[in-house]
């Protein structure tokens, strides 16, 4: 869903979004933006309608959240801002959805998991900026994509015992090569 809600019951008591993470934009106006209704919906919502009815509606908001181009960034951005998206279709996701993988983010990543994503995307951009600076020979580039082919994608973060088994295999490669 982009942007924030319009017409909230009560525009006093909402929260600011979290600076931390901007809401994504899309060079091309996304489908909640031309069809909001599409995707107003709160927990227990059922607006007079059947339950065939209802469900009908969220799997259309859902169709049109699979197609669009920010909806990553916007799942990212209503699961930081709670009490922003406590109604709505956001990323093809509900309130209790949003609900549920909170829970999860939590359980994985500690109480404070919206500080390590955080922490997280900073670490990207500053390496990001380093990688402009200093960017990659070709054999480490060559490296990095054979390592992600035979490992697939590393966790973060690594535990010192899986940082010293990829020294070796990075060594190994390079002697190799």
């Amino acid at each position: 869903m982009s942007g924030l809600r319009t017409g909230s019951p009560n525009p006093s008591h909402v929260a600011d979004p979290d600076p931390r993470f901007p809401f994504p934009h899309s060079p091309v106006p996304t489908r909640c933006q031309s069809e909001p209704a599409t995707f107003d919906f709160a927990i227990g919502d059922r607006s007079g309608e059947s339950r065939a009815a209802t469900e009908e509606r969220l799997e259309r908001a859902r169709r049109a959240c699979s197609g669009c181009p920010i909806v990553k960034g916007c799942l990212r951005w209503a699961l930081v801002n709670k009490d922003l998206t406590n109604v709505g279709i956001y990323a093809a996701t509900t309130p209790g959805q949003r609900t549920a993988l909170r829970r999860r983010m939590a359980d994985r990543l500690g109480p404070d998991w919206i500080d390590v994503l955080a922490d997280q995307d900073q670490a990207r951009r500053e390496r990001a900026a380093a990688a402009r600076l200093n960017p990659l020979t070709v054999n480490q580039a060559r490296i990095i994509r054979l390592d992600r082919e035979v490992n697939g994608p590393m966790p973060t973060p690594l535990t010192p015992a899986q940082q010293q088994r990829n020294r070796d295999r990075l060594m190994a490669g390079l002697k190799a090569a």
